[in-house]
């Protein structure tokens, strides 16, 4: 069984499968239904390039899913095709923040590593979130001062509506007299926002907001 999708393809597809669930809770019209059924498959087919056959396979069930069992049913059939993210060393994290000194990672086991597109913690000691993840074959990561605000409001990574906190960073300038602080109110809880997280391209537009100058 090859691993083939990644996180953000998982994500996708089971939002489909979610939609197709939701369907038989809240509507009888078997015509409906069906039409939820195939348009689910057809998005979900679309959502990644050159699916393997096995892999096709497991995606048409995607119409045969009535309540919750049958979903996470589907959810186990489907997670083995996922593309873990690589887990980060101690040296790596090291190469990463050079400054920070006895810095924490949380470890995570290869099944939730399959659920991430980056690696995000909070620090309460420092008020910072650190994030990283992969770029280039290897790891990039950066960190922002990080004040939660208590209150649910949209993240400007996964698009969904959580707890927040305002992720701020601060930019040099060529010859380092000037900086400018960049700020995106983004989840607090990373893992959740991970699972939210069905579109690579948000979390590199994300990246693009807090990096460039």
């Amino acid at each position: 069984m090859k691993e083939s999708i990644t996180s953000t393809e998982f994500h996708f597809i089971l939002r489909q499968a979610r939609n197709v669930m939701n369907g038989h809770m809240h509507a009888n019209d078997e015509d409906v239904l069906a039409a939820v059924g195939q348009m689910a498959i057809e998005r979900a087919e679309q959502s990644a390039a050159d699916l393997p056959d096995e892999l096709a396979q497991v995606i048409r069930m995607i119409g045969n899913i009535r309540e919750r069992e049958d979903f996470d049913r589907f959810r186990e059939r489907i997670q083995p095709f996922v593309r873990p993210m690589a887990e980060v060393t101690d040296m790596e994290l090291k190469k990463m923040f050079p400054k920070v000194k006895n810095l924490r990672m949380p470890k995570f086991a290869e099944a939730v590593r399959k659920e991430l597109t980056y690696l995000g913690w909070n620090d309460p000691g420092t008020n910072r979130k650190y994030i990283v993840f992969e770029k280039g074959g290897g790891f990039t990561g950066f960190y922002g001062q990080f004040r939660p605000s208590g209150k649910k409001g949209v993240c400007s990574i996964c698009n969904g509506i959580d707890e927040t906190g305002l992720f701020l960073t601060e930019t040099r300038h060529a010859g380092g007299e000037t900086y400018t602080k960049r700020g995106n109110y983004i989840c607090t809880d990373s893992m959740a926002c991970n699972r939210r997280l069905d579109d690579r391209t948000r979390f590199d537009e994300f990246i693009r907001s807090v990096k460039n100058s």
